[in-house]
């Protein structure tokens, strides 16, 4: 495969400076790799000397700082083009991209290094930055100075609570509706909206459009805080963290001060928060994906636990198969988000389940409990191991199973399933004599 790569000058984003064309062979490669040998043929070109052009990002054709770590044949096929920028160095790559790790603090723990926890983003969320102080009641804060900072701790304080939950419920919403994968862990107004109206929110006083509205208003802050929200098709979206600052704005819309009628609603931001989830959200709509969690429960037989006991070395093999970063790591971990490609071109999704039902499914893999205001933050943006992929690969079975009612044996139907992706994945090999 070639790529045709866009030179242009740090800072200058997509003004171009001419171009390259690579060979990438079959694209094993990294995009770190292809950055590098991008600024090396400019060099050549110019008869400058190899190291004067040091690479300081690689960006997509739309202007996306893309992880330099990522597999070139998972993002690009043949004749596509993207952006590498470059400065005379001397450092590479000072370009931050989205999900790029800070250096750790060094914590000492009984096991050694204790790094950063994977939810370490719910416990520095600033609510102020989003505007969430502007919602606190003005009276309360006339009556003590200090209620400010109480209400908004205790507003994030029930965000913490719930955050598994609010999470599973993301991922059951923001899948609705998709047909592509790249659009997973971003949700926009019409599942938004949509969440909202199966939690029967609505009332004469409190209509959808006032939902709609505060999705807006969600948007407006991330704008007036230079927190980028991501247009994507025409339409503006929202990801998990974003999402829960969504949460607060219809909470304190949906329980203003008479809204309802003389004396109803409440003052506290935390309060009116907390109602909105308990009453609405986990009281309509957490039930129902409880039970299909549950309902999966089914699949784990003794015979089918051996069956994937037998195969776990293929099992890995595969998941290996699908990384889309290469970088030294402990355990190997995969992004769901490329994880659904890979089930796309296993010919599982679309031709046997949709992005919906594979979320539904995951979910699943993730959680052993599966009372959903129970549920454990989990790493954002979601991510599987070894144990979490088994475990997946034996819910789409089973659901493949008992929808297209097969008479044989489920044990079989799993054995022929999991043959079939090892081969599609590479790693199962038939043997010609």
């Amino acid at each position: 495969m070639k790529l045709k790569c866009h030179m242009s000058t740090a800072g200058a984003g997509t003004a171009e400076m001419g171009f390259v064309m690579i060979e990438c062979g079959t694209g094993e490669q990294i995009l770190r790799w292809l950055a590098y040998t991008a600024c090396s043929r400019l060099a050549y070109l110019k008869g400058d000397v190899p190291q004067m052009y040091v690479p300081q990002s690689v960006l997509s054709m739309e202007g996306m700082i893309l992880d330099v770590d990522t597999v070139i044949n998972e993002l690009y096929v043949d004749g596509d083009g993207l952006y590498v920028e470059f400065s005379s160095g001397p450092e590479a790559f000072k370009s931050r991209w989205e999900g790029r790790p800070n250096t750790p603090p060094f914590q000492w723990g009984e096991e050694g290094i204790v790094g950063p926890s994977d939810h370490e983003w719910l416990e520095e969320l600033d609510l102020k930055a989003y505007g969430v102080d502007k919602l606190v009641n003005e009276d309360l804060v006339a009556q003590n100075p200090a209620a400010l900072e109480q209400d908004l701790h205790a507003t994030k304080e029930v965000l913490k609570q719930y955050a598994g939950g609010l999470q599973a419920i993301f991922k059951y919403y923001e899948s609705q509706g998709d047909t592509d994968a790249r659009d997973l862990d971003r949700m926009n107004l019409s599942q938004f909206r949509s969440l909202f109206l199966d939690s029967r929110v609505t009332t004469d006083s409190f209509k959808s459009a006032m939902i709609d509205e505060n999705f807006q208003k969600t948007l407006e802050a991330l704008q007036s805080a230079n927190l980028t929200s991501k247009k994507h098709e025409h339409a503006y979206v929202i990801n998990l963290q974003e999402f829960m600052i969504g949460l607060v704005y219809v909470a304190n819309a949906k329980y203003a001060m008479g809204l309802e009628g003389p004396g109803h609603g409440y003052s506290e931001l935390s309060v009116k928060l907390t109602h909105v989830l308990t009453d609405f959200v986990f009281a309509n709509v957490a039930p129902g994906i409880s039970e299909r969690l549950k309902s999966l429960e089914a699949a784990i037989t003794p015979n089918s636990q051996l069956l994937l006991k037998k195969g776990r070395r293929l099992t890995e093999q595969t998941l290996d198969s699908c990384q889309l970063r290469r970088v030294a790591s402990a355990e190997r971990r995969l992004d769901v988000k490329y994880l659904t490609t890979h089930l796309k071109k296993w010919e599982i999704i679309d031709k046997h389940i949709d992005l919906n039902t594979c979320m539904q499914l995951l979910l699943f893999a993730k959680h052993n409990e599966y009372e959903v205001t129970k549920m454990e933050l989990k790493k954002h943006p979601l991510e599987v191991n070894y144990d979490e992929f088994e475990r997946l690969l034996l819910a789409i079975a089973y659901h493949m199973y008992k929808a297209q009612q097969r008479d044989e044996p489920f044990e079989e139907y799993l054995g022929e399933l999991l043959d079939d992706i090892y081969k599609k994945a590479g790693v199962l090999v038939e043997i010609r004599k």
